[in-house]
């Protein structure tokens, strides 16, 4: 008997010992189940199948700003026909570009005089090109031809 009250006490021991620092479970504490309760549950609504599809949130629809269109400069235009300007003094509000057209067989280029308050100056124009300065300073702007320097203009800018 003595062997087995030695090994009882050694199984009992091991039983208490733990690895280090992991606790052994506690015996007393045992899970309680919560007792049904003695009315009967009542019973949730199950889905009821439908034949016709609930209606889908409709997207409204909001008026969105329409892009207000981008203001133009305003434009003139002066010929070159005949080996003149047409016409000679053109007067514009700040903020106009003037497109000289050659419509002469000959080549002219425009050229701004020395006491323009801006300088500007054309390549040569062949019949049909254009070439465009904007103005957006007031003044008077005296231009000519640099090939038929007898040939000149104005543009005013109010």
């Amino acid at each position: 008997m003595a062997p087995f009250a030695l090994l009882s006490v050694s199984v009992l021991l091991l039983g208490c010992i733990t690895q280090e620092g992991t606790p052994s479970p506690s015996p007393s504490a045992i899970p309680t189940v919560p007792s049904p309760s003695l009315a009967a549950p009542s019973p949730s609504p199950s889905p009821v199948p439908s034949f016709f599809p609930s209606p889908s949130p409709q997207p409204s629809l909001v008026p969105s700003p329409s892009p207000s269109p981008v203001a133009q400069a305003p434009t003139a235009t002066i010929t070159i026909q005949n080996f003149a300007f047409n016409p000679p003094t053109l007067e514009i509000a700040a903020g106009t570009t003037v497109v000289w057209v050659n419509n002469d067989d000959a080549k002219h280029n425009v050229r701004s005089v020395p006491s323009s308050p801006v300088s500007f100056i054309s390549g040569n124009l062949l019949k049909g090109q254009t070439y465009s300065v904007t103005f957006n300073h007031t003044g008077a702007y005296g231009y000519y031809s640099g090939l038929y320097r007898d040939m000149i203009g104005n543009v005013i800018v109010r």
